[in-house]
């Protein structure tokens, strides 16, 4: 009889810190989750005041952007960062991604949604709508936060299509 209990107390005990240990990775999940979010949001921020360097500032140093536009892609933050700049000395944008899909694995994460963006020449005024859906990669750093890593769209607002009905 008292091996039985032993056997019971072991595998009780097994469960419990199955449990907790579950617990603690979904936790962890959500925190992640969040982090990822919150750069979301911050790019969100940045490209719609025109700032650059911000935007940089959530970029892994070996970012690539591959944009819809027929440009090779976008390797190092530094270059995105030109790019964006020399952008918004021309453009103002209001722009915003919306919050989508987050998976994680390891030290990667995935996030994909739809964007819209309105934009006006800062000379003429002349404006124009973009919106189409777009994934980002994110790369844990070595400090445990979460920068951009990749960033590649469509632009089906310039088909005059709204996100969500592209045929």
């Amino acid at each position: 009889m008292k091996r039985n209990s032993m056997g019971q107390a072991i595998v009780l005990v097994i469960l419990v810190a199955g449990l907790l240990l579950g617990s603690a990775a979904v936790a962890f999940a959500g925190a992640d989750e969040a982090a990822i979010d919150k750069v979301r949001l911050a790019f969100n921020a940045a490209y719609s005041a025109g700032d650059a360097q911000a935007m940089g500032a959530l970029l892994d140093r070996d970012a690539v952007w591959m944009p819809p536009t027929g440009e090779k892609a976008i390797v190092g933050a530094d270059k995105v960062v030109a790019r964006y700049a020399a952008f918004f000395e021309k453009t103002r944008s209001a722009f915003e991604l919306q919050p989508g899909t987050i998976q994680i694995s390891g030290e990667w994460a995935f996030l994909n949604g739809p964007w819209h963006r309105s934009d006006a020449e800062k000379k003429t005024g002349k404006s124009m709508k973009h919106g189409g859906y777009y994934l980002m990669v994110f790369k844990k750093q070595a400090e445990g936060g979460w920068k951009i890593a990749r960033d590649i769209w469509n632009d089906v607002g310039r088909a005059g299509l709204a996100p969500g009905t592209a045929k």
